[in-house]
């Protein structure tokens, strides 16, 4: 910054980074309404009913999943009992069922080929059916 106008971006700067600005005030407030908690807390309650219909599923078909999901709607399993790599494992469960899951060399180095990640963000209705689907082509694979 030049020195002749330090000052002035200073003064600029404080206002711009002391607080947190008056919508995003106003926007925290909100979230402590009884209103917004409710409805955070419906949420949650849908995201664990997903997080079962997944984690039963996979259990049923065989599938192991390390860490139970307790934070996001994404659960990360072991595919290494199917006799595929994760990434062959994702690219025939999309083509054969249509199913779309992210391999973990995605996530990193020391699971990448033997295990997947599956977001259960979607609705509950398609959430149980990915998962049929999914154990449909567990099955096919013997």
């Amino acid at each position: 910054v030049p020195g002749d106008i330090v000052e002035q971006v200073e003064r600029l700067a404080m206002n711009y980074f002391l607080c947190a600005s008056a919508p995003a005030q106003h926007a925290a407030l909100a979230a402590f309404e009884p209103s917004s908690l409710a409805e955070c807390e419906r949420r949650s309650a849908e995201l664990r009913a997903r997080r079962k219909i997944v984690l039963e599923a996979l259990n049923a078909i065989g599938l192991s999943v390390p860490v139970i999901p307790d934070g996001a709607f994404y659960v990360y399993f072991d595919v290494s009992g199917t006799g595929l790599d994760a990434w062959e494992f994702c690219e025939r469960a999309l083509s054969e069922v249509h199913v779309s899951l992210t391999p973990g060399r995605d996530f990193g180095v020391v699971t990448a080929n033997t295990h997947v990640r599956l977001s259960y963000a979607a609705a509950r209705e398609d959430v149980h059916e990915g998962m049929t689907r999914l154990g449909e082509f567990v099955t096919s694979l013997g």
